[in-house]
């Protein structure tokens, strides 16, 4: 019976070693998601033994062409009207 009760023994050991993995995994889920709660939806990095992940990696916004020529008149619009301003010496607040 010394075979049985050492792979009883060697059965028992690895239980163990799954239980305390499985701790260890529910705790990072627990982290994890307390941490999604609080950082919200985004671009996240986690550390992980000295390694660097990238978590929820969001999709880029895309303009238009239009839309960037839209911006762009308007804001060389407001440039211009700042400049016009400044010229005659008038100043907003």
């Amino acid at each position: 019976m010394p075979i049985l009760d050492n792979l009883v023994r060697t059965l028992r050991r690895a239980e163990k070693r799954l239980g305390r993995q499985l701790s260890g995994i529910r705790t990072a889920i627990a982290s994890l998601e307390l941490s999604d709660a609080e950082v919200g939806e985004g671009r996240r990095k986690r550390k992980n033994k000295g390694q660097t992940e990238r978590l929820a990696k969001p999709s880029r916004r895309r303009m238009s062409a239009t839309a960037r020529k839209a911006i762009s008149e308007a804001q060389k619009a407001r440039w211009a009207r700042q400049k016009a301003s400044s010229k005659k010496g008038i100043t907003k607040n």
